[in-house]
Formats: structure tokens, C-alpha cells, sequence
């Protein structure tokens, strides 16, 4: 009897110690798991979540016929006499290009092979719903400028003589495209390796964020506009002014995070790496940035639209070719 109860007490008192002690059972603990890994409705929510998404072909009839009445529209309705519309023969041809492609491909996901069908379907079902949105846009644009003037150029040209004047000047597009772009990644480039390091720098260094700190708190706030004067007399040209008016605009949200997120890297990390001997090299490089890089990137999205707007002001200054 006694050797009973005490078999029957054992699971008890183990259940007891690992509860007192913060330790659950391991026994049951893969119980658990095993549970929910085998569990049915564990299994449909993750199947779900991850199934691609497939086509809806209502919204894919939808999407075909949009493009195809566009295409009529564009073709059958008179161009408005108040001004003369250019481009809408192209403008006929791309969404009338459009529609084939379209109706190829549900055909593709009706009557293909299973292999291709299921590609061409999750295409489509990831892809119709922004199709329908231009196209929506295409047609409402043609009717309200081409077709009926309720809205004129210059201010809102059709999209048809948009799409004529950018390629015939595609070119000259072209270069400024990419002159813009370079002025922009060269101030993202010089603006968030600076910010990164100066924040490091004030985060890492008591005496550095004591000094700096009030530095880039004035400065930082400055607009750009007010840069204008210091900057023709400090660079030679108008593209290395450009550039550093947007890096400045780069390099104080960068600055401010990273010390933020430097400063909020619990000293228990450090405490522990020191104690394990850990220089400080490994401290600044596998410690403080790592646990800091969510605040880094919150800079430098920050910074992104404040540098468009940056460069838009950068590109008045005169330099040779930009958007």
C-alpha cells in the first residue's frame, strides 16, 4: 500500500518541484507541442496564410473588359476641339496591348496544364487588382482631358501626349533621370554614412554626446533654404552644393536615431559581454549597432521624403540637367 501511494504521489510532487521552481516539464512540454503541431486547425490557419493567392476570374473578366472599352473609348470617341491631342493612336495600342496579354493569360489559367495553370493563376490574382486600378485611371484621365476638356493642359495634359512626349524626348529624360538619382544616392550616401557615425559617436561617448548634443539640435532643424547662401560660398559648383544640402537633410534624422537607439541598448548586454572579455570593438561592431539598427532604419526612412523634397530645391540652384 505504501509503495503505491508513493508511486501515485511521485507525478505529484514532480509537477509540484518543476512549478515551484519556474521549470516546466519536459515530458509535457513535447506533449504540447506535439499537440499543436498535430492540431487541425493549426494546420488550416497556416496553410492559409501561406497558400498563394489565386485568381479571381471575375475580376480578371473585369480587368479584360476595362482595357478593351478603353481601348474603344480611345478610338471611337471624338477628340475635343478646344485643343489639339496628340498620342492617342499609342495610347490605343498599349491598352489594346494590354487586353490581349491579359485575356492570353486567363485563357492560360483556364485551360493550361496544372503546372502552368497555377503560376499563371497566382500572377494574376497577385497582379489584376492593380491592373484594374490603371485602368480605371487610363480611361478617366483620356475622357476627362482628350474627350470632353474638363480638365487642360498644361496643367493636366492627356495621357496619351504624355506618353508621346516621353518618347520622343526620351533621351534628355533619361539623363536627367539619372542626374537626379545620382544627386539623391550621393546625399542618402554621404548623409546616412555621416549621421550613422556621429550618432554612434554620441551614443558611445559621454563626453562626445555632451558637446555635440546642443550642435545638432541647432542645426539640425535649419531648413534648406536657408543653407542656400552658405552653400554658394562654400562649394565651387552647383552639383557638390546640391549634394551636401540633401546630405545635411539626411544626416540629422540619422544622427538623432542612432544616438537614441545606441543610448537604449540595455547595459546588461554590455555587462555580460564584458564580463565574457569582450573588447571594445566587439562591443560598438556586434553589440550597440546591431541592437540599434530598428532606430538606424527609422532615420533613414525618415529622411527619405525630406530628401525628395530636398532635391526638387537642389535642382533650382542651376545645376546642368535633373528632373
Amino acid at each position: 500500500m505504501t509503495a503505491q501511494t508513493e508511486s501515485v504521489a511521485t507525478p505529484s510532487l514532480t509537477t509540484d518541484l518543476s512549478s515551484a521552481t519556474g521549470k516546466a516539464d519536459p515530458t509535457r512540454l513535447a506533449s504540447r507541442d506535439h499537440e499543436i503541431a498535430h492540431s487541425t486547425g493549426v494546420i488550416d490557419e497556416l496553410t492559409r496564410r501561406h497558400r498563394a493567392r489565386k485568381a479571381n476570374h471575375v475580376a480578371v473578366g473585369v480587368n479584360v473588359t476595362l482595357w478593351v472599352a478603353t481601348t474603344l473609348i480611345i478610338l471611337l470617341t471624338p477628340d475635343t476641339t478646344e485643343f489639339i491631342v496628340h498620342g492617342q493612336a499609342p495610347l490605343a495600342v498599349i491598352t489594346g496591348t494590354v487586353a490581349v496579354i491579359f485575356g492570353v493569360l486567363w485563357a492560360l489559367a483556364a485551360g493550361a496544364t496544372q503546372g502552368a495553370r497555377l503560376s499563371v493563376s497566382r500572377f494574376l490574382g497577385r497582379w489584376t487588382p492593380w491592373w484594374i486600378a490603371v485602368g480605371v485611371v487610363t480611361v478617366a484621365l483620356d475622357v476627362l482631358t482628350a474627350k470632353f476638356a474638363v480638365l487642360r493642359p498644361p496643367y493636366v495634359p492627356p495621357p496619351g501626349q504624355l506618353l508621346t512626349e516621353a518618347w520622343s524626348d526620351r533621351v534628355l529624360l533619361g539623363q536627367a533621370i539619372g542626374n537626379s538619382t545620382l544627386l539623391l544616392f550621393l546625399g542618402l550616401l554621404i548623409g546616412g554614412v555621416l549621421g550613422l557615425l556621429t550618432g554612434l559617436w554620441m551614443g558611445w561617448s559621454r563626453k562626445a554626446g555632451y558637446w555635440l548634443n546642443p550642435i545638432v539640435k541647432y542645426i539640425g532643424p535649419v531648413p534648406t533654404l536657408a543653407w542656400i547662401p552658405i552653400v554658394f560660398l562654400m562649394f565651387p559648383n552647383t552639383f557638390w552644393a546640391a549634394v551636401f544640402l540633401i546630405s545635411i537633410t539626411v544626416w540629422f534624422p540619422v544622427t538623432v536615431l542612432t544616438n537614441a537607439g545606441i543610448r537604449s541598448v540595455p547595459k546588461s548586454y554590455f555587462d555580460v559581454c564584458q564580463t565574457l572579455g569582450a573588447s571594445p570593438k566587439f562591443l560598438v561592431l556586434k553589440v550597440s549597432l546591431p541592437a540599434a539598427l530598428p532606430n538606424i532604419f527609422d532615420g533613414i526612412f525618415m529622411a527619405l521624403p525630406t530628401a525628395f523634397v530636398t532635391l526638387t530645391i537642389a535642382e533650382t540652384l542651376g545645376v546642368n540637367s535633373g528632373l
